[in-house]
């Protein structure tokens, strides 16, 4: 039996060989790669040295032609060849970090080891490191000593695993290793969980779990739906599986400009934007609703942002009024009397008109209209007007050369145009023309924002539209201060997704045909109304969904949030996975978070064990401000690299900051930041969500502060944000949500 250090010295000189061969590699890729460039850049003056030839130049055309599929293919060969050269100087340092041996059925056993990327031997096809997101890399995530099987492109594969290693490889030296017979072991997680947080994400290669690596690695499914507690690696997991699927299809021809990651803010995208590139994969898209909908709408209009809504929420005084208005504007209910709306419009509203040109009739507006209704194909109401209207000044085009050649011939009869018949001729056709313009533009263009604001400024209207619709109680009201709030220069948050829906069932959709897979986080913040707008932009393309419904702010969401989105995306082969492990925070600040749930959801803390969280009752604000001065200093001389100090508004972290900041450096946290600053911050707990910190002070958390439900929610998405270290101060009584914990 072998030793230890036999062991370790056999894995040392495995080590160096793949370093050497990653050197050699590297060496004669940069040779190969200037030169690559050299040939590109002549190529690229050959083919531009004559110029642009001429339209009857058909044998230059050719030529061209040929140097453009040359060009293409040498710098197709080149960005291969570069994007090789940089994996490999990315990994040289550290080439695998896991091992396991395996035995396929019929064949000799296999020593295969795990890393960031393929290192293999182009000459022999000898595979030296499978890349972490290869087929049988999920054995190493997977499965026990033992008899084991994989999924490969040519089908299943069984056989057995002999052993299963992990390395700690640093700067290119093999510090130690250890066997394990399960997948990750702890120390290795305990090493990575017990570091201190980053401004930006990191990636989790080396510790995914198994119930993680089902997520990853979920091919079948195109609704994938994730709930997962606080701290237990949701957001990391799905860009580890964006990072899978760009490898897993590329033969598919599946690009970074194929995904579309739909995230709370544009903070929050900054802070996930290292993880793609950690994996050698390019940064996809990125969007959040408010961008969306100044993408559709421009400078036609403008849309609150979401933080505005839910600081609105936190801070009235009638809390649970405007809870009930956003949750009505969110449901299926506002859905269908939105489509009525839309049916409305349609047989009824359009003041459709005689197309007269020079006093003569080219189409009557009942024929228009007629024409307009016969729809066999389904088209939408916008494309069926804009096919109106083309097909009207086609035939305007017509009447037009007519009438400019008969005015012309009008006016040299009767002189004194000094030859200028023609262009005042024309001049006369325009202005005939610019009267049908008009007039098509009167009845073609939907205003959809007037359309509606309608609904709520016609009672009669809105109660024709809501017939046998279950309304709420508060209807009245809602409608009222709707009216109002639209009368201001920017739109209510859940107003503009009303309009979204409405443009895009109206115009039809133009925007992000490339889009083939879509990434939700947050899920539980969205109601059926976002994902109906979803599947009218991101038409055909699989979803994974991401969301907890313990972290909801203005509303208490339950897993039924889940069977409504797939009942409106309306998937072939949807499913749910549950994530019930957090991994965040330390197994004591865990289990204090988890009382704030009171059993809704069953959560297991990873044991990593550190200081319990510190609740300080202070007799004045006062003493509140240098209680958390003093907190921020300790955990500065204990090491600690982030402290975010939570309040439960933006309207409290003004007050707090005027005072803290003539204490102590910190930044203050607004929707305006993308960049996740070290240090001490300041922000509302809404905008920490799906952050992290090495530590969290949560400001006054007393029972005037914190009384509701919906602050119960908030509490625990402020303790949830911290790792190692969790300080809560109050003054006065303390919450009820806090009392004996």
């Amino acid at each position: 039996m072998t030793t230890y250090n036999e062991e370790l010295k056999c894995e040392k000189e495995y080590l160096e060989s793949v370093i050497d061969f990653l050197e050699e590699e590297i060496k004669t890729s940069e040779t190969h790669v200037s030169a690559q460039k050299k040939d590109l850049v002549a190529l690229r003056k050959e083919m531009f040295a004559e110029g642009t030839p001429a339209a009857d130049d058909y044998e230059r055309h050719i030529e061209l032609a040929q140097y453009q599929s040359m060009e293409h293919i040498e710098a197709s060969k080149y960005t291969h060849k570069q994007e090789k050269l940089q994996k490999y100087k990315k990994i040289i340092e550290k080439p695998y970090f896991g091992r396991f041996d395996f035995k396929e059925q019929g064949e000799n056993e296999e020593a295969i080891y795990i890393g960031y990327h393929n290192v293999m031997k182009d000459d022999t096809y000898e595979v030296l490191v499978y890349d972490w997101r290869a087929s049988i890399s999920s054995v190493f995530y997977r499965s026990e000593l033992g008899k084991t099987s994989y999924m490969a492109p040519s089908g299943e594969i069984e056989g057995e695993i002999f052993l299963k290693r992990q390395y700690e490889i640093n700067k290119r030296e093999l510090k130690y290793f250890f066997d394990s017979s399960v997948t990750i072991t702890d120390e290795i997680l305990q090493q990575a969980l017990g570091q201190n947080a980053s401004n930006h994400m990191k990636d989790i290669v080396e510790t995914i779990q198994k119930e993680q690596d089902q997520i990853i690695r979920d091919k079948e499914s195109d609704l994938l739906i994730v709930q997962g507690v606080a701290g237990s690696g949701k957001t990391s997991i799905a860009m580890h599986r964006v990072a899978f699927l760009l490898y897993d299809r590329m033969t598919e021809g599946l690009s970074h400009n194929n995904v579309m990651i739909i995230s709370p803010n544009d903070l929050f995208a900054e802070y996930i934007s290292n993880v793609l590139p950690a994996l050698g994969e390019q940064n996809v898209l990125h969007t959040t609703v408010e961008n969306i909908f100044e993408n559709y709408f421009g400078y036609t209009a403008h849309i609150r942002h979401r933080n505005s809504q839910l600081e609105y929420v936190i801070t009235s005084k009638n809390r649970e009024a405007i809870r009930k208005t956003i949750a009505f504007k969110g449901s299926t209910v506002f859905i269908k009397l939105l489509d009525h709306l839309i049916l409305h419009f349609e047989n009824h509203l359009i003041q459709f008109q005689d197309i007269i040109y020079n006093q003569e009739i080219i189409e009557t507006k009942e024929n228009l209209k007629k024409e307009f209704l016969n729809n066999s194909i389904g088209m939408s109401i916008g494309k069926r007007l804009d096919r109106m209207e083309r097909i009207i000044l086609k035939k305007l085009n017509v009447l037009e050369r007519a009438k400019q050649k008969e005015i012309q011939k009008e006016l040299e009869k009767q002189g004194g145009y000094e030859y200028e018949e023609e262009q005042e001729a024309r001049n006369r056709v325009r202005e005939y023309r610019q009267v049908v313009v008009d007039t098509l533009r009167s009845f073609v263009k939907v205003d959809v924002i007037k359309l509606y604001k309608s609904i709520f400024s016609d009672k009669a209207l809105f109660k024709q539209l809501a017939k046998d619709l279950d309304l709420p109680r508060e209807i009245e009201s809602i409608i009222f201060h709707t009216y109002k709030a639209l009368r201001g220069e920017l739109i209510p948050y859940e107003d503009g997704l009303a309009l979204l829906y409405l443009k895009l069932q109206i115009e039809g959709d133009y925007l992000y045909p490339e889009i083939k897979q879509v990434l939700i986080d947050e899920a539980q913040d969205y109601y059926p109304i976002h994902y109906k707008v979803f599947t009218k932009i991101f038409k055909g393309a699989q979803y994974t969904v991401l969301g907890d419904v313990g972290q909801s702010v203005e509303k208490e969401a339950t897993e039924t949030l889940y069977d409504e989105i797939i009942q409106i995306i309306e998937p072939k082969n949807p499913r749910l996975l549950k994530l019930t492990k957090s991994y965040r925070s330390s197994y004591e600040i865990s289990v204090f978070s988890q009382r704030l749930r009171e059993g809704k959801d069953t959560q297991t803390a990873f044991e990593r064990h550190d200081e319990v969280p510190q609740l300080e009752h202070n007799s004045s604000v006062q003493e509140l401000n240098e209680w958390v001065v003093g907190q921020v200093n300790i955990y500065k001389e204990e090491g600690f690299g982030t402290t975010a100090i939570l309040c439960k508004s933006e309207k409290e972290v003004r007050k707090v900051y005027g005072e803290l900041s003539k204490m102590i450096n910190l930044h203050r946290v607004n929707q305006q930041d993308i960049i996740v600053q070290k240090g001490v911050c300041i922000m509302p707990v809404y905008m920490a969500k799906g952050l992290e910190y090495d530590t969290v002070i949560v400001y006054d958390v007393s029972a005037k502060n914190y009384y509701d439900t919906a602050d119960k929610q908030l509490l625990y998405i402020a303790c949830t944000r911290a790792l190692h270290r969790l300080a809560l101060g109050y003054l006065g009584e303390i919450s009820p949500y806090l009392a004996n914990k």
